[in-house]
């Protein structure tokens, strides 16, 4: 008799756990059908093991806790002579449950075990600027003190990039795998798109301006805007609002192209761009001389080429010490 238990057990627990073969389901449930006895205590079983599987498998399939559970009922057990016959004890049902509990948590550890690795890829810079293809085809250029971590899962169809300080992507675009770039609190969806987002640390704000495509910023808790080609958005962090910018700055990609322009700029605008673009130090002298005017291009010009022309057309004395570059002069009209 006690084999017969045995049997109708191993045959209760492989249908529970979805190995049972349709005649061993039809098995299964002719004996079921037999007597009351047989019906009522299938159903028992099957009651302890959907709780078990609330319990657990919402868990990750926790096949560890699943058993320290089990052998929480070992130590209440009355007979602790072995490991082994203590076990035999166990109620057929507490068995049951914790072997398919066991089968569940096997079969989600070889799912993490043999699906794909995600693919994980990172690109820093620090004086200067790069470019770099990502795993995916698409293509990033960085600007200096700038970092990239690419990741793509598999298992998400989700491709994921978080930046620190500011590069150019241009998103190598695939219906079937997302594209999200994350900057700080912003979140970039890709909609076929080349773009350029800044976020350094020590600003206050998260600048996004769209070439090409379409982009949709946000964060967690805010919408965010929807941005076309040629718009440009910013993210201002002390107040966690997004602010759609009407003139986008000819500038803003001056730090991959190598082209400046300035349109009738001031002096003092110009020469912060300047120091920002070679990381150079080059100081006006006098508020005077900040307030002139200049309308110039420069396309790849050396620093000491920049300074020359400046220097020229705004009659200015160029004064250098050591790392510095000081202009001077009587100022503008």
């Amino acid at each position: 008799m006690a084999k017969e238990i045995n049997d109708i057990d191993e045959l209760i627990g492989k249908v529970l756990a979805g190995e049972a073969t349709a005649e061993e389901k039809e098995s299964l449930m002719a004996w079921a059908s037999s007597s009351d006895e047989n019906s009522g205590y299938l159903e028992d079983l099957k009651t302890i093991f959907t709780k078990a599987s609330l319990e657990e498998v919402q868990h990750k399939f926790d096949a560890d806790a699943a058993w320290n559970k089990v052998r929480q009922r070992l130590r209440e057990s009355k007979e602790r002579t072995n490991r082994f016959k203590i076990f035999l004890h166990i109620p057929t049902t507490i068995r049951i449950a914790a072997g398919v509990l066991f089968i569940l948590g096997s079969g989600f550890l070889a799912y993490q075990w043999f699906s794909p690795a995600p693919e994980i890829y990172s690109v820093v810079t620090d004086k200067s600027t790069v470019q770099d293809t990502l795993p995916d085809g698409s293509r990033a250029f960085l600007n200096k003190r700038s970092s990239i971590g690419y990741e793509y899962n598999p298992r998400e169809n989700l491709r994921k990039v978080k930046l620190k300080g500011e590069g150019f992507f241009e998103i190598n675009h695939q219906a079937e795998k997302s594209f999200v770039l994350s900057a700080e609190d912003v979140l970039v969806l890709d909609i076929g798109t080349a773009f350029n987002v800044k976020a350094y640390p020590e600003s206050d704000t998260v600048e996004v301006v769209v070439k090409s495509g379409e982009v949709q910023i946000y964060t967690l808790n805010n919408t965010g805007l929807r941005l076309t080609a040629g718009e440009s958005g910013i993210y201002r962090k002390s107040m966690t609002q997004f602010y759609r910018i009407e003139k986008t700055d000819t500038n803003v990609l001056s730090y991959k192209t190598g082209i400046l322009s300035f349109n009738n700029t001031y002096l003092k605008t110009i020469i912060e761009k300047v120091n920002e673009i070679y990381g150079s130090q080059i100081r006006l002298d006098s508020p005077a001389i900040a307030s002139c005017r200049l309308t110039v291009n420069f396309h790849g010009d050396s620093i000491d080429t920049i300074i020359e022309v400046i220097a020229e057309t705004l009659h200015l004395t160029v004064v250098r010490k050591k790392d510095e570059i000081i202009l001077t002069g009587a100022g503008c009209n």
